[in-house]
């Protein structure tokens, strides 16, 4: 059985106070965490719907900026606006050329009126002139030239916004700047204006953004118009698919608000640093965190404090009690270090009751051997009478007919047989005693049967001195002569003793057989199963007391085979037993 699996069961002492534990803290420290989260969440909300606040106000200021652009190109585009017709008819160069004056002076006037508004041109397409007004002089000649060269490239290649379109300002970059331009058209002239995007952000810089963070214009695709530095070092995400306001950054997070443009493909976007954010905080929420941080801190050391008061010692009861199950009967529980005194009660009174158990166990064990002695004894003396009486009948047949060598020799067999079982109570003996008085045994038997008896002990010398239980041999060799030998035939009986050399240990083959008749069916399969046989007279055979013996002193590392020879049909008996050099013997 694994005590430490079992300890993590469902069932187990240690998972329901384990899940006691969980229980009554979790809830608690899932509804703190919740409350920070939902805290957090409730401020990034109100955070995300000022700054969004903020961002239209701006977006309507530059939408309300550019309208009024667009409105003016309208008007000067209209049928009202003879300024750019005059220029398309113009008769004559001077025409031409005093209607370009007019118009020059006219923008210079007029783009002051429009705080947004970087340049105001007009591109004449059927002359190929192009004339503009800059409001101010921060661009380089270069720079003009450039723009001047994107413009006309617009123009010529068609990309005009046909029809009606409130969405007229386009987004495009030019060098290393970036602008918003609007382009309308009068026949074969062509008014337009284009506004720097820095300008347009210059009054968004007074917003509390927070460190790190900006604000930054991007076209309707997510992709960055100004500040794309800030944007690509933190794989930051310009997409306002997601909802009014989202966070995004890699290494930083950002929130993300932003506010399109109804006169342009473009929108601004606020990136706040989230830390920035969380820092405004009331300082409750950190009392929340560290409430939380303190319960995931007190569950693991009060988990840890009930182990040490009562799972630690039940887990030494547990091991304790595995080994006494396993034997060892003289473990005992240690519970002076540590642990309640209900465990150290409990650890005493386990160790006085196996204390007391194993003194018991020790006097049924020393009763059990005293039976089993007993027994053995009993078992060996059952032996005894069995060849008294046939004996003596012998000995008065030979008296009667006044054989005197024969009586003689004999009366020397009997001395020599019953002198060896009045002292066959011994548990073991020599095999060479046991051979020899297996030899007396069927001289006298050769006596009684003359000429109808044979036999042969084949042993080798080195096996004299082994330790064996007394009347095994002569038993089965008793048995078959009283079952196999008659007036009828001659019965011959073998005893072969072989040393077998095995994996499991030296062990001794006992082999006993006969001539005669063989075991009955019956009798044969109560024998192989181990079962008692008696005779018609209701006696226990011989064959069955050497068994019940051989169990008694060998336990299961003997075996006892019964059989019948295929050839001869005698009985044949096959007895292994271990070879034990500690066994006592009694001289």
């Amino acid at each position: 059985m694994n005590i430490r699996g079992s300890l993590w069961q469902r069932g187990s002492l240690r998972f329901k106070l384990i899940l006691s534990v969980l229980v009554m803290t979790g809830p608690l420290v899932g509804m703190l965490l919740y409350n920070n989260f939902y805290a957090i969440d409730v401020v990034r909300g109100q955070v995300a719907e000022s700054y969004k606040n903020m961002l239209a106000l701006y977006m309507d200021q530059i939408d309300s900026d550019l309208n009024d652009v667009d409105a003016y190109m309208n008007t000067m585009s209209g049928i009202s606006g003879f300024d750019l017709v005059s220029l398309e008819q113009a008769a004559s160069d001077s025409e031409y050329y005093s209607s370009k004056v007019y118009l020059f002076n006219k923008f210079t006037r007029d783009i002051s009126l429009y705080g947004s508004l970087s340049s105001l041109f007009v591109y004449v397409e059927n002359r190929d002139d192009y004339m503009e007004v800059n409001k101010s002089q921060t661009q380089s000649l270069e720079e003009r030239d450039r723009i001047k060269l994107y413009l006309l490239d617009h123009i010529q290649s068609g990309g005009l916004t046909q029809g009606i379109s409130t969405q007229r300002w386009h987004y495009a970059r030019i060098g290393q700047n970036k602008y918003l331009f609007d382009i309308v058209r009068t026949g074969n002239v062509y008014l337009g204006g284009w506004v720097s995007t820095d300008q347009l952000l210059d009054p968004l810089q007074s917003l509390q953004i927070g460190e790190g963070g900006t604000v930054l214009l991007a076209n309707d695709l997510g992709e960055p118009i100004t500040d794309t530095k800030l944007v690509d070092e933190n794989k930051i995400r310009l997409d306002a698919s997601e909802g009014d306001y989202y966070l995004s950054g890699y290494d930083r997070k950002y929130l993300i608000v932003d506010s399109a443009s109804i006169r342009g493909n473009f929108k601004l976007v606020a990136v706040i640093p989230d830390h920035h954010i969380l820092d405004k905080l009331p300082y409750l929420q950190g009392i929340v965190w560290m409430i939380t941080a303190a319960s995931l801190l007190f569950i693991p050391t009060g988990l840890y404090s009930i182990s040490k008061a009562i799972l630690v010692p039940l887990n030494r009861v547990l091991l304790a009690m595995k080994k006494v199950r396993s034997g060892d009967w003289s473990n005992r529980v240690d519970l002076t270090r540590g642990g309640s005194e209900e465990f150290r009660i409990l650890g005493e009174s386990f160790n006085s009751m196996m204390t007391e158990i194993e003194t018991l166990r020790v006097n049924v064990y020393e009763e059990q051997l005293n039976k089993q002695k007993e027994e053995l004894q009993r078992l060996q003396l059952q032996v005894n009478p069995h060849f008294f009486l046939n004996s003596l009948n012998i000995v008065y047949n030979l008296a009667k007919v006044k054989n005197n060598e024969l009586t003689m020799e004999m009366t020397r067999y009997l001395i020599q047989y019953f002198r060896y079982m009045f002292r066959s109570n011994t548990t073991f003996v020599h095999l060479k005693d046991e051979l020899e008085h297996t030899r007396n045994y069927l001289r006298i038997q050769s006596l009684r049967f003359p000429d109808k008896l044979t036999w042969t002990l084949d042993v080798p010398d080195f096996l004299g001195d082994m330790p064996i239980p007394p009347l095994v041999v002569q038993s089965f060799v008793e048995n078959s002569i009283k079952h196999a030998v008659t007036m009828d035939k001659l019965v011959h009986i073998s005893v072969r003793i072989d040393l077998l050399d095995e994996d499991s240990g030296t062990r001794v083959n006992i082999a006993i057989q006969d001539t005669g008749c063989g075991f009955g069916e019956e009798v044969l399969r109560d024998l192989q199963a181990g079962k008692c046989v008696a005779n018609e007279r209701g006696e226990h055979t011989g064959a069955w007391n050497v068994q019940r013996r051989l169990k008694l002193l060998y336990g299961d590392t003997v075996s006892v085979r019964f059989d019948n020879h295929p050839e001869s049909g005698g009985a044949v008996v096959s007895i292994i037993l271990p070879i034990n050099p500690a066994a006592e013997v009694t001289s």
